[in-house]
């Protein structure tokens, strides 16, 4: 593949500063890029990474382009995302299988497979299930009964759909997701123990999500689970009955989320933060990592901490611990101080 740096402007609607015939043949990060490929800046801790590097060319934002005024240049207002959108285009060759229906799949009676998909080896599709178009099942998936898949979705191997789970359209799901199981419910009985409440509910995708490896997703106790439109979850998420994830999330791997909490658009959990059941986490809020959260979080907050708080509050808490061992050593001065007082005046 070789590009000429216009034609990566052009595409991306960016201006252009110094050689516009520069020769593009791959992509790399800062510290691994060669004389012909494209990288991008946007973080100043890499800025002696960027000064150093031997890329052909940058993509940097505005407040960028002096301190790189001696090499070709692509000038975004988001140069993570477009330079994203140049890999995409000339550097993203993902594996796909030709269409068609592996001998070794097991397709139940009912079942509809629309043109364009690939179904693959060891595949099992249950009884009323459905596959639309140009969807990719990699070995090894399973799709439950009455399932739905939507449009130009991917499975990845060992994707298991649980009965009556409905996928939108550009869905991808990696390896091990596990999406429709049951929801932890039991009724406390003193004479026998748990009763298992039965979780009769759905799940329900949106288009546009991405869930990573090994998260499960749990079927709603009456009604549905859902998450919504172009949100992205990370490796080993639980999330739990009843929850219902608004639009263009971001959840780090390690959340997890208890049951019939809701959850608002453009919320950030970070890695390893963890949610008490019925509340409402409000839009463009975001949680710090490692934070437990035991009470709603209004909308566009920041919350940091266990039990989580805001970001000033909390600082302010941590300085104050910090002060603690000065505080402690001054009141064993003072009573020492006040012991010998007392002796001298005891003689």
């Amino acid at each position: 593949m070789e590009i000429r740096l216009w034609e990566i402007a052009r595409f991306l609607g960016c201006v252009i500063e110094g050689d516009r015939e520069t020769l593009i043949r791959g992509v790399a990060p800062l510290d691994q890029a060669q004389a012909d490929d494209l990288s991008f800046y946007t973080n100043r801790k890499y800025i002696s990474r960027a000064r150093l590097s031997k890329a052909a060319a940058l993509v940097v934002g505005p407040d960028d382009r002096e301190q790189f005024a001696e090499r070709p240049l692509l000038i975004s207002d988001n140069p993570y995302r477009d330079f994203a959108r140049v890999v995409d285009k000339w550097f993203n060759r993902p594996y796909r299988p030709a269409p068609g229906v592996h001998p070794t799949a097991i397709v139940g009676e009912g079942v509809q497979i629309a043109e364009g998909c690939s179904i693959g080896a060891y595949c099992v599709i249950e009884k009323g299930a459905t596959i639309k178009a140009h969807t990719v099942l990699f070995p090894f998936c399973y799709v439950g009964a009455k399932a739905t898949v939507g449009e130009h979705c991917l499975l990845y191997p060992r994707v298991t759909l649980l009965e009556r789970v409905s996928i939108g359209n550009r869905v991808i799901l990696h390896s091990g997701v596990i999406i429709g199981g049951d929801g932890f419910g039991f009724a406390p009985d003193p004479r026998q123990g748990y009763f298992k409440v039965p979780q009769v509910g759905r799940v329900e995708i949106a288009d546009d999500v991405e869930v990573q490896c090994n998260t499960a997703i749990d079927r709603g106790a009456l009604g549905a689970t859902s998450i919504g439109r172009g949100t992205k979850i990370d490796n080993l998420v639980q999330i739990g009955h009843n929850v219902e994830v608004g639009e263009h999330n971001i959840i780090v791997s390690q959340v997890g989320i208890s049951g019939s909490t809701k959850i608002g658009n453009w919320v950030t959990l970070a890695g390893q933060v963890g949610l008490v059941g019925h509340i409402q986490v409000g839009d463009g809020a975001i949680v710090t990592a490692q934070s437990g959260v035991a009470k709603d979080v209004p909308p566009k907050a920041v919350v940091t901490g266990s039990p989580a708080q805001p970001m000033i509050e909390n600082r302010r808490a941590l300085a104050e611990v910090n002060r603690l061992s000065g505080l402690r050593k001054k009141v064993h001065e003072l009573e020492q101080r006040l012991k010998a007082l007392e002796q001298d005046k005891n003689g």
